[in-house]
């Protein structure tokens, strides 16, 4: 386990990042520990990740928002 520094924000807004520590195996394990803390229509956006001795291995991750599915019509309709 390490130390990790996450950084998120939403992309269309361009607001300030917020930075959160965390404690996770892997910057991948730590953004996912943020982004799923948030409510479901604040999720979306980017997030960065870097152990906190080490700023230069970031991890920049994008996470847009599910599209709508498409509904499908059986033959019958």
């Amino acid at each position: 386990m390490r130390n990790y520094v996450v950084a998120a924000w939403e992309r269309r807004r361009h607001r300030e990042r917020e930075l959160h520590q965390v404690t996770a195996e892997t910057a991948e394990h730590a953004i996912v520990a943020i982004a799923s803390s948030r409510p479901l229509e604040e999720q979306p956006g980017i997030y960065e990740a870097w152990p906190a001795e080490a700023p230069e291995l970031n991890l920049r991750i994008t996470y847009a928002a599910p599209r709508r599915q498409l509904r499908l019509r059986s033959e019958t309709e």
